[in-house]
């Protein structure tokens, strides 16, 4: 499989939340994980698995997706990379990677 990778820019105001839908590939083993940047204490980023859909369980080998939650803490800049691989394959590249340059203003 090949990386993809994508930037987006997000500009926030301090209490606003933000959330990310990220592909689950967790029946593959493939997990995210996020890595906050530049005025790390300018947001607070957590991760955990989407809502169930009301067909769920889905037939094997599906995998839930995940969210990412962005909340803005306090003005100024930093950036956020997720990263989608398998935790025992730290020296391969990620499956996914995303990176956003986040403004709070």
């Amino acid at each position: 499989m090949t990386e993809r990778h994508m930037t987006e820019r997000l500009r926030l105001r301090p209490g606003e939340h933000h959330e990310i839908r990220l592909p689950g590939r967790g029946a593959a083993g493939y997990v995210w994980s996020s890595h906050v940047g530049g005025d790390a204490d300018v947001v607070a980023v957590s991760l955990h698995a989407a809502p169930f859909p009301a067909d769920w369980p889905p037939q094997a080998g599906h995998s839930a997706d995940e969210i990412a939650t962005i909340e803005a803490l306090k003005p100024g800049q930093a950036t956020l990379v997720l990263e989608q691989r398998r935790p025992w394959e730290q020296e391969s590249a990620a499956l996914e990677h995303r990176d956003y340059d986040i403004t709070v203003a």
